[in-house]
């Protein structure tokens, strides 16, 4: 593994429901407390969620199908590396190794590349400079530190997408790293939007 790469693990699937028929896919820092999510299509998402919930679909899906042709031809997904972010938009890769042993690269869309490395229980790594910009850190003793001003229901699950535009920038964060923490992920994708909306 190179130093640059953190090891990064699924941690949960949430509706979107500001985009119809998009998933978040929430990934969490293996040692340590930073979480991301990552806007993916419904049939990558309902592919990871057939896996982490040990399930088996009646019939193989698309990411089962490259799992089984990778045995049939003697190769291995040795590891997932997210190694680029353009426009909020993710860029993976898949490091193979082949029958011969040799390793080749094969360029992926992050959500396909998740749904494999799940069902083959391949590492997941993400390049550190890109997780220091898109991490938020969740923590257990900093719920005092992380309340905004406003006068929001104690259940965080209450607030509304058009609560979100009366915070400032600052509330914001902090309502999102509280959001985190209490693994609201529908709410920390809300509010994930509205900090895009204004940078």
């Amino acid at each position: 593994m190179i130093d640059d790469e953190i090891k990064i693990r699924v941690i949960g699937l949430v509706n979107n429901q500001t985009t119809p028929g998009t998933y978040g896919l929430v990934m969490g820092e293996e040692d340590g407390n930073r979480r991301f999510s990552i806007l993916i299509g419904e049939s990558e998402a309902l592919s990871i969620a057939w896996k982490i919930n040990n399930k088996v679909p009646p019939r193989p899906l698309t990411h089962d199908l490259i799992n089984n042709l990778l045995i049939t031809f003697g190769a291995s997904l040795q590891k997932v590396v997210i190694f680029d972010m353009v426009n909020e938009v993710f860029f993976s890769e898949m490091h193979i190794q082949k029958s011969d042993g040799n390793i080749i690269i094969v360029d992926a869309r992050t959500s396909d590349a998740v749904a494999l490395a799940v069902r083959t229980e391949s590492p997941i790594y993400i390049m550190q400079e890109i997780l220091n910009i898109v991490g938020i850190v969740v923590t257990k003793d900093s719920e005092s530190q992380q309340t905004p001003r406003r006068n929001f229901p104690d259940n965080l699950s209450e607030i509304q997408e058009d609560d979100l535009k009366l915070l400032t920038s600052m509330e914001l964060q902090l309502l999102l790293e509280r959001a985190l923490k209490d693994e609201l992920y529908e709410l920390a994708i809300l509010i994930r939007n509205e900090i895009n909306s204004r940078n």
